[in-house]
């Protein structure tokens, strides 16, 4: 039987009427069976027909019955050979306890009729226990005393004086039902009771008290976290393990002086090692990182998520103190875990199975803790571990954590697959590019540790070996046959790359690919902000020939200043270029030329290309962000082409300009132009424009920019 109140919050113990809900009833009888009046007579004898269905409909009309009159054929049908009679009998008695008991207000008893009849009746829940109670005292049973405990439980507190005093006065089997009952009541006032029968003598007794205690604990938390505590170090191991598993059900760190003496027994050690996971000791990972070396399977895989859960709390460092220490044989097998594969001379490969282990996660927790530890071939199985998907974003983090030591693998594999045949990249396009991603992360983290504080630009190629021979990998991928390894490379490049890659990053901004030319744009960006003198005159040059006027205008944008000549540059190419060059000046203009590019964006924002008019939109609501109140005539022009933007009716056109910085929904004189672009129009019948009514100063369908 289920429990009746599994799950039910923490409160303050219920009462028959503030319960909470009874388990979910089949659907299989229909509400109105269940509604509807039926003599009592006629239910009598369906509950004694031979078919257990229907059997089970007439049991199911006792919630419609009176209490008194119905408790002899609920008795029945709670003690029916069919389970199925059994169960519509408990819900017949929840549905009558409910009916007779309306809620009390502030979470009291309800208060009796001064005189009456009704006064003196006892509630259903009164009488279904009374005789519940007798029948545990004289029926054996097994099926009709299931039932009554179920039904007793739901009673709540109403049920446990009773409960209370008929432990007292029953004996053997009888008094470990009662147990059960009142730690299915979710009465505080039974812990008393339940903690006096921890003292008696029968262990199935005092088994029953602790597991109906540790249910309790949403409930009288501080009370029961007492209790648990104490019967930590009880006589009988099954006692123990229930305090320990409801502790950790409480998540209770439970001091490691005392787990220690716990974790070496089989029984509760899969108690222990989570507990071990909530410890505030130091001692509990160099324990936990001891016990690796001879775990196996469900162990093996229960320290490994101890762990993993220590290494996100304030004991990290000691684990990371502890798996470094350890011999290397841990480390050996943490990474055999993470991959999956027997190893070399492992007489027992470890097993996630067992104990609900997840093999993804636990693969991914012992490649964290292996890269922790420094282990042999963890960044071997990190780079593997970068082809399966479920385990890229942990394989990424071990080979952080492993920074450098993990540069040789990295390249090992990239030497084995950067190749122009395309059919190699099948299949390989994520891992090949996240390991790039990956890999220029730890080299611009040691170039960021090794260069000179306040150096003027990076330096030129490294003297470390295995950074030349990353970047060798990153410039060959640039020209990858897979979009998706060329822009990571490019990126890269940004990152790691020097100015002797101007070149080759200027040529692939007119790759065939768009995500790669793009790719390419940004990463002309990156190097120009890193090497500016070598930027400038790449610039000059780049000026010279109309198939590199895109690269220049990134470059110039880059540096962020121009002279006249690469003013009236930007400026030609504005009108005149390709759709890119022509969308790049635009923006470089604006950033390098400051106010006296207004007219330059002013014609933008006519162009006949989405993209232009885009981009002109985005850099004037740029220029006027950073135009101070002094600057009287220029803010007044900047402000009357944003005018026009606004009045003009393209949603993107306005997004693209507050997205610049032009504060539409702030700044006053943005009103007169809002006012002409929400004026509704009115249809006269004939053909006419659609009515915008709705529309407020800010853009279309009130989008908040």
């Amino acid at each position: 039987m289920s429990r009746a109140f599994d799950d039910l919050g923490p409160y303050g113990g219920p009462r028959v009427s503030d319960a909470g809900p009874w388990p979910t009833e089949p659907e299989s009888i229909s509400p109105s069976v269940r509604s509807t009046p039926m003599p009592i007579a006629a239910i009598a004898t369906a509950l004694a027909a031979d078919d257990a269905e229907e059997r089970r409909q007439a049991a199911a009309r006792l919630g419609r019955a009176d209490v008194a009159e119905a408790l002899p054929l609920l008795l029945r049908a709670l003690g029916d050979p069919d389970w199925r009679v059994r169960k519509e009998a408990t819900y017949a008695c929840h549905r009558l306890i409910q009916a007779s008991s309306p809620p009390a207000a502030e979470g009291e008893r309800p208060a009796a009729s001064p005189g009456g009849a009704e006064a003196e009746r006892p509630s259903a829940a009164q009488v279904l226990v009374g005789a519940l109670l007798d029948a545990l005292r004289t029926s054996d049973d097994v099926g009709l005393r299931n039932a009554a405990i179920e039904v007793l439980g739901y009673c709540g507190r109403d049920a446990t004086p009773a409960l209370v005093g008929a432990l007292a006065e029953l004996k053997g089997d009888e008094r470990k039902l009662v147990v059960d009952a009142l730690g299915r009541t979710r009465d505080p006032a039974a812990l008393d009771a339940l903690y006096a029968a921890l003292a008696e003598k029968d262990d199935n007794l005092r088994q029953s008290a602790i597991e109906a205690i540790a249910g309790m604990g949403l409930i009288a938390r501080e009370r029961v976290t007492d209790i648990l505590y104490e019967r930590l170090g009880d006589r009988d191991r099954f006692v123990r393990l229930t305090a320990l598993n409801g502790l950790n059900g409480l998540e209770a760190p439970v001091p490691w002086r005392v787990l220690s003496q716990l974790i070496d027994d089989p029984i509760l050690r899969s108690a222990a090692l989570v507990a071990a996971a909530l410890a505030e000791s130091p001692e509990a990972p160099r324990a936990l990182v001891t016990a690796l070396a001879t775990a196996r399977g469900g162990a093996f895989a229960q320290l490994v998520r101890a762990l993993a859960r220590l290494v996100d709390g304030p004991l990290a460092s000691h684990v990371v103190d502890a798996l470094r220490a350890a011999p290397q044989e841990v480390g050996a097998r943490l990474v055999q875990a993470a991959a999956a594969s027997p190893g070399a001379g492992a007489a027992e490969p470890p097993s996630w199975r067992g104990l609900g282990a997840d093999p993804v996660s636990g693969r991914a927790q012992a490649l964290v803790l292996a890269a922790m530890a420094r282990a042999p071939g963890a960044a071997d199985a990190a780079v593997q571990a970068m082809i399966e998907p479920a385990l890229v974003e942990t394989a990424q983090r071990a080979l952080g954590l492993l920074g450098g030591e993990a540069l040789p693998s990295v390249l090992a594999y990239l030497e084995r697959h950067i190749d122009p045949d395309p059919d190699l990249w099948e299949g390989l396009d994520d891992a090949t590019a996240a390991l790039i991603d990956g890999a220029v992360a730890i080299a611009e983290q040691r170039g960021r540790e090794g260069a000179p504080a306040h150096a003027p630009q990076p330096p030129q190629p490294t003297a470390d070996p295995t950074l030349d021979e990353l970047l060798g990998a990153v410039r060959r991928s640039v020209k990858s046959p897979s979009t998706l390894v060329a822009t990571s490379a490019l990126y890269g490049l940004a990152k790691i790359g020097t100015a002797d890659d101007f070149p080759l990053v200027v040529s692939q901004t007119r790759a065939i690919s768009l995500p790669v030319a793009r790719a390419a744009e940004s990463a002309l960006a990156g190097l120009s902000d890193r090497y500016p003198e070598s930027a400038r005159a790449l610039a000059r040059r780049l000026m010279q020939a109309g198939e590199t006027h895109l690269a220049a205008a990134i470059v110039i944008e880059a540096l962020g200043t121009a002279d006249q000549e690469e003013i009236a540059f930007l400026t030609s190419v504005a009108s005149v270029g390709d759709v890119r060059a022509r969308r790049a000046a635009v923006t470089a203009v604006a950033a390098a030329a400051g106010v006296s590019a207004l007219e330059v964006l002013s014609l933008s924002l006519a162009d006949e290309e989405r993209e232009v008019r885009l981009a002109a939109a985005r850099a004037l609501g740029r220029l006027y962000a950073s135009l101070s109140d002094r600057a009287g005539d220029e803010r007044a022009r900047a402000r009357e082409l944003l005018s026009l933007v606004r009045a003009s009716g393209e949603p993107e056109l306005v997004a693209a300009a507050a997205q610049g910085g032009a504060p539409f929904r702030s700044d006053p004189p943005w009103g007169e132009a809002g006012d002409r672009l929400s004026a509704p129009v009115s249809i006269d019948g004939g053909e006419g424009p659609v009515s915008t009514s709705g529309m407020s100063g800010g853009p279309p369908s009130g989008k908040v920019l």
